[in-house]
């Protein structure tokens, strides 16, 4: 007898893992449109993947061969896949999730955080966990991003009045601002 959950008995990875894990998206698709709508600063979400591809035979090889492929898919990309269970049958597994996200107005985003899926050895709703921590991280870093260079006009005088020069720099959001409130808008 057993001693430990009868699913850690599956030395076989699947999508079921990230259907347990995201029981509110039915698919890798839905789950960037979540991450997409549900964050402030409109996350991506990245994907790798793996499947076997077949190779024909070629001048040094007599016999088809299979190569494990892995790749990164994104966003609006995960759609041909379907759902976790239609990827299963199309042999592709995903391995991790990424969450990153751009801030509108400047060069740069946030870094991307990787979750990679341990499934032999990880609880679904650990890597849930793990994910949501990953995607807070990564709405903390736009929010700073966007704070440090999305001030106004009236943010801008108040910042100069203190001394500081910001000639050809964006403006940090003054959190007093009286005509933005310090939310800020793009100058």
């Amino acid at each position: 007898m057993n001693d430990y959950p009868p699913e850690y008995d599956n030395e076989d990875p699947d999508n079921r893992y990230f259907a347990q894990a995201f029981p509110d998206a039915d698919s890798p698709a839905e789950l960037y449109r979540q991450v997409y709508k549900y964050t402030d600063c409109g996350a991506y979400l990245s994907v790798q993947i793996q499947y076997y591809k077949t190779i024909e035979p070629d001048g040094f090889n007599e016999f088809p061969d299979e190569q494990l492929v892995s790749e990164w898919v994104n966003c609006d990309e995960l759609r041909r896949f379907g759902t976790w269970k239609e990827m299963d049958q199309q042999g592709v597994l995903v391995t991790a999730l990424l969450v990153g996200s751009i801030v509108e107005g400047v060069d740069y985003g946030t870094d991307n955080i990787e979750v990679v899926a341990d499934q032999t050895e990880e609880d679904p709703s650990d890597y849930r966990t793990r994910f949501d921590t990953a995607l807070s991280e990564v709405e903390r870093e736009a929010e700073s991003i966007w704070n440090d260079t999305h001030g106004c006009e009236s943010c801008k005088a108040h910042w100069v009045d203190e001394g500081i020069n910001l000639d050809g720099e964006m403006t940090p959001i003054w959190f007093d601002c009286p005509d933005c409130q310090g939310s800020g808008v793009i100058i």
